[in-house]
């Protein structure tokens, strides 16, 4: 016979929930208010996560925040922490705005995100440290000392993070969130995936915290935590849809729940599911629990089950909080939900490749964009045998004999005539700071030694630091200088001897006579060893921080964009500075590269080439997502930046449109320098202007990174 249910938990008579410390019982709210938010609203594109939720929490008290995985528990937290930026609604936390205070509600809270947060190839005392340096506490050895005896973990400060279990990876992390004594705790399902023992251990640690006035809001999955809170929220799907204690949650829910006996209870479980009034049936053990909101109605289903098959009893039960959490999340509709992929098999999984690839716009511009890029750039750009080279005529006379060899290397298109120099002072400096491949000299009494037949002499010096830019016009210079003064003569050229006696070319192979390829390479592959390590290993930095989840934590701490960027950067510097050590020696050991210039000035511009590179590497990293977009955008950066910096292939031999683009890159002028530095022994004036452009790219790095970087998770 069907019997009256039995009271649930908070009406008179009924059981209390098992097990259950003493503390939720006898708490009672202080008055003082440590949170108090009024209808936050928070969406995603077209997604409300959070949709005008409503919560109040006093001051030491321990509130529980249940609901379905994708409920908005998360961005709720995040939003009270000054991780996420609400899109409506307002609030304080401990007296702080969450929208204008994000800053000083930082500094007085402790958030435990839901993914271990904390560096695992650090040591728990490590890790520790870095928190008591973030938060200033001082002296560091002391609290980290205290914390590491208060939570039991001084035998274990030595163990590496990584190698933690769960249960220790948390206690870790619950030490890291109040070892600068915080007001309030928010725990993101903390005890996920931990055994039980570890999770009672853990609750009662809270349960201590929260008795020296401590406040904790904590999101759980598990009923027995949730009856260990002073009060619950249970949220669904953005909808903020019950609070108060366990025992009001339970009885507010209005349900009713039997215990049903029986053989072949399998069969009874599908037969009752389809029966009016019966919303749950679930299997606990030898028994079925049976729920239904209208208990006229699950009574009479009830009663009608009982009478129909032999040795089926059915007696009243008590409702429990996971009754009424399956309850709620019946009665939710997901806002996730989607009908997008309606398709057949094949057609989902096509659309959904599409979408990715879409979305992953940096993926689908290399897969586009490198492939035009390479055609560009070998098709028009690349020039193994560059012509209209820049030079400078130092000409003592004009006289139509040195017209006439002006004229015909400016027709052989490899020599440009952009300067003419006035003194041989003005000639070597242009040659120095690289403005000019060639000073062609031509003395004062070029035209009255042509005259008399007297052999004159024509000298080029050429700046030979890359043999390949000088060999093509140097080649053919002697036979066609003769030719031009034959023609201006009146003469027709006719055996070689004769042209050759005509005219005595002198050559000067300046900065590296000897046309040694390596005096070329080494210096400029000390730029691009040091563009390749150091942008892609600070533009991974912070990346891997996100992808390992603590970065989410370090947004959580009192840390300002700047100090970020400075403790992400300056180690990488430091390597940096060690890789230059190491190619410097070993160009200087093992290809006898020549150093002609300044130390102190090379050093110097290459500090400040490394720190235009590790900046970058970090502005990239505040585009990127993951590692893998990180490395994607890298590898775009670096194709352009060799093939048109003047590494692989003479500048001045690519258009005119691919050395503009080419000045964009930090690596062109550093390759000015280093190679003026070392093989011309050139000084400050010389590279002053590529000084100038990488200190302009290390202002423009650095403002655009900290422009970029989130402070929040939006």
């Amino acid at each position: 016979m069907v019997q009256g249910p039995k009271p649930s938990q908070g009406q008179e008579g009924g059981k209390p929930f098992s097990p259950a410390p003493p503390s939720p019982a006898t708490w009672k709210p202080t008055g003082a208010v440590a949170i108090d938010v009024r209808n936050l609203t928070k969406r995603f594109g077209s997604r409300t996560v959070v949709d005008k939720v409503t919560m109040k929490v006093s001051e030491g008290e321990i509130v529980g925040f249940l609901g379905p995985n994708g409920s908005g528990k998360t961005t709720t937290i995040r939003i009270m922490c000054g991780l996420l930026t609400p899109d409506e609604g307002e609030g304080t936390v401990l007296g702080f705005d969450i929208r204008s205070e994000s800053r000083k509600i930082k500094r007085e809270v402790g958030y435990m995100t839901q993914r271990f947060s904390f560096y695992e190839d650090l040591t728990i005392e490590e890790n520790l440290q870095f928190v008591a340096r973030l938060y200033q506490l001082k002296p560091v050895d002391r609290h980290v000392a205290e914390t590491l005896e208060d939570l039991g973990l001084t035998s274990r400060k030595n163990q590496l993070a990584g190698t933690l279990s769960g249960g220790w990876k948390q206690r870790l992390a619950l030490a890291a969130c109040i070892m600068h004594k915080p007001k309030l705790l928010l725990l993101d399902e903390p005890t996920a995936g931990v055994d039980p023992k570890a999770r009672r251990e853990f609750w009662d640690e809270i349960h201590r915290l929260a008795h020296g006035g401590l406040t904790v809001l904590v999101s759980t999955h598990y009923m027995d935590e949730a009856e260990r809170c002073h009060r619950i929220s249970y949220i669904s799907y953005g909808r903020m849809l019950a609070s108060g204690t366990v025992g009001e949650v339970v009885r507010n829910a209005g349900l009713t729940t039997y215990i049903v006996q029986g053989p072949r209870l399998d069969a009874l479980a599908e037969k009752l599911r389809a029966r009016p009034g019966v919303e749950q049936v679930a299997p606990f053990g030898a028994t079925l629990h049976v729920v239904g909101s209208d208990e006229k109605a699950l009574q009479a289903a009830l009663a009608d089950i009982e009478a129909s098959h032999k040795g089926v009893t059915v007696e009243p039960g008590e409702t429990s909080l996971e009754d009424v959490f399956i309850q709620f999340m019946a009665g939710s509709k997901d806002n996730m939900a989607s009908t997008v992929f309606s398709l057949a098999r094949f057609g989902a999984l096509l659309t959904k490749e599409f979408i990715q690839m879409r979305r992953d716009r940096v993926t689908f511009a290399m897969m586009l964009g490198v492939p035009l890029m390479l055609l560009v750039l070998f098709g028009f750009a690349i020039n193994n045998d560059p012509k209209g080279l820049p030079a400078a005529l130092l000409a003592m006379s004009n006289d139509p004999y040195t017209r006439a060899i002006v004229t015909a290397l400016e027709n052989t298109n490899y020599y440009r005539f952009d300067h003419v120099a006035r003194t041989e002072a003005e000639a070597d400096l242009l040659l120095a700071r690289g403005d000019v491949s060639f000073v062609v000299t031509i003395p004062a009494d070029f035209g009255t030694r042509v005259e008399r037949g007297d052999s004159p002499r024509l000298l080029i010096e050429a700046d030979a630091t890359d043999p390949s830019v000088a060999s093509g016009a140097i080649s053919t210079l002697g036979t066609i200088a003769d030719q031009a003064l034959l023609r201006a003569q009146g003469k027709q050229a006719t055996a070689a001897e004769q042209a050759r006696s005509q005219l005595d070319v002198v050559i000067h192979r300046l900065y590296n006579p000897e046309g040694i390829s390596q005096y070329n390479i080494v210096p400029g592959l000390l730029g691009v060893i040091l563009q390749m390590t150091m942008v892609m290993m600070t533009a991974m930095a912070l990346t891997r921080e996100t992808e390992r989840g603590t970065m989410e934590n370090l947004l959580a701490m009192p840390a300002s964009p700047l100090e970020i960027m400075l403790g992400k950067v300056l180690p990488y510097a430091v390597v940096g500075a060690v890789q230059v050590v190491v190619v410097l020696v070993t160009a200087k050991l093992l290809f006898f590269v020549p150093f002609v210039g300044g130390l102190p000035l090379l050093l110097s511009s290459i500090l400040i080439f490394v720190l235009g590179l590790v900046l970058l590497g970090y502005t990239i990293s505040t585009v990127s997502r993951t590692q893998m977009q990180a490395m994607q955008l890298t590898f775009f950066f670096f194709l352009p930046s060799i093939l048109l910096s003047g590494f692989m292939f003479p500048y001045r031999g690519m258009p005119g449109w691919a050395q503009t683009l080419g000045e964009v890159f930090p690596l062109t002028h550093f390759l000015r320098i280093v190679r003026a530095v070392m093989l011309k022994g050139a000084e400050l004036p010389a590279v002053a202007t590529e000084i100038v452009w990488l200190v302009g790219f290390v202002i423009l790095f650095s403002g655009f990174a900290l422009m970029r970087f989130r402070r929040t998770l939006d």
